[in-house]
């Protein structure tokens, strides 16, 4: 038995009005729901960023603080040491973790809780050395060392900052691991 109902124009204008009200309200919802979602998004983000950045001021207060007390660095005794040691230059604000000098050399260390290949860029910090020295020019004839110090390395960065004579710091139980045998003078 077949049922057909015959519409007239009048019935389609009125299921299409009724199609079209329907999806501006699912249009609206769906609004509705992105906006939310974008929000909560950033909220996200911004309690992500909380988080990394409380753990960056860990690890540098963690090296810094073992450090500070004796202030030697690659069997050299240094006279001070700074944390958060900035300054602009050329309109650029640079800002070094942690810096230790003495009456000849400087060393420069980067700190990351997790350094990886797209948080630590070997060219760049070795560009950074050209720029201290521009800011420092006192210090243009020290021996100027570079480190990185994390919580952690990515597997296969220690070994690429090594190679570019970089030091690698990073604590094992209570002590803290300095891998200095390819160090190079910048």
């Amino acid at each position: 038995m077949n049922t057909y109902q015959e519409l007239t124009w009048d019935d389609l204008k009125v299921m299409i009005a009724e199609t079209t009200q329907q999806m501006k309200e699912t249009d609206r919802r769906l609004e509705k729901l992105r906006a939310e979602v974008v929000k909560d998004f950033k909220e996200l983000n911004r309690q992500i960023g909380g988080i990394t950045r409380s753990n960056g001021d860990m690890a540098e207060e963690f090296f810094f603080n073992a450090f500070r007390k004796d202030k030697i660095f690659m069997n050299e005794k240094y006279d001070k040491i700074h944390k958060g040691y900035f300054y602009s230059i050329d309109d650029i604000r640079n800002e070094f973790d942690i810096v230790f000098i003495n009456g000849k050399s400087i060393a420069i260390v980067e700190v990351k809780y997790k350094a990886r290949p797209d948080n630590i860029d070997t060219e760049h910090l070795i560009s950074r050395v050209e720029r201290f020295k521009k800011f420092a020019p006192e210090y243009k004839n020290h021996h100027i060392y570079l480190g990185v110090a994390a919580m952690s390395f990515k597997r296969g960065l220690a070994s690429t900052l090594h190679k570019a004579g970089i030091v690698t710091i990073h604590p094992v139980g209570k002590k803290m691991v300095i891998y200095d045998k390819e160090a190079k003078v910048f």
